[in-house]
């Protein structure tokens, strides 16, 4: 009995089983990297928006208060100098990094928007990853 076992292990055997054992092998590291990556990461970033135009102080609290129903938005600093008719929104925000398409994240286009819908002119925008 032992004869004929060994009589069926041949390179071409060996060979063979040595790239189903290389190929699972690979398969499993990779999906481990796959669930490692998985995992959401807390990132943290500020976003300044500068904007002019005539504003009210009521204008600036509505802006505040749109910002701050924006998903992710912690802080809403807004700066406005009437005379000059220039301010600038500081936005911080606090979230977690995209695992699948169907997250819905902060999108800084709709601070654009906001500002738009306010009677304001958006001028430039910084981003800036705060650490953690």
């Amino acid at each position: 009995m032992l004869v004929n076992f060994l009589t069926i292990i041949t390179p071409s055997f060996m060979n063979t089983f040595l790239r189903v054992a290389l190929i699972c092998l690979v398969f499993s590291l990779f999906s481990f990297q796959l669930k490692a990556q998985s995992k959401p990461t807390l990132i943290k970033t500020k976003y300044a928006y500068t904007f002019s135009g005539e504003a009210s102080s009521t204008t600036i609290e509505n802006l505040t208060q749109e910002i701050l129903n924006l998903k992710g938005v912690t802080t809403c600093k807004p700066v406005f100098k009437p005379e000059q008719h220039k301010g600038q929104i500081i936005v911080f925000v606090e979230e977690y990094t995209r695992t699948s398409e169907g997250d819905v994240l902060f999108e800084p286009t709709d601070l654009k928007k906001i500002i738009i819908k306010n009677g304001l002119l958006p001028d430039e925008l910084i981003t800036e990853e705060q650490p953690k």
